[in-house]
């Protein structure tokens, strides 16, 4: 299983193996890209961004309320 974060969704996303589109087991560390389910091709190791920003901007997304 994997949890990327998806920058189209604003969250991270539990994805299974089903879900992946490409990996490149040549290099290291091996890369892996999965599709999430709205769609967006994500790496598999894709952070989540840090809203806490130091120049003084505002953040990038605001994250979802459950």
């Amino acid at each position: 299983m994997f949890a990327p974060y998806c920058p189209t969704c604003s969250t991270r996303v539990l994805l299974g193996p089903r879900r992946i589109v490409s990996a490149d087991m040549s290099v290291k560390p091996f890369r892996v890209t999965l599709r999430c389910f709205c769609g967006t091709a994500v790496p598999a190791d894709n952070p989540v961004p840090d809203v806490h920003r130091d120049d003084g901007h505002e953040p990038v997304f605001e994250p979802r309320v459950a």
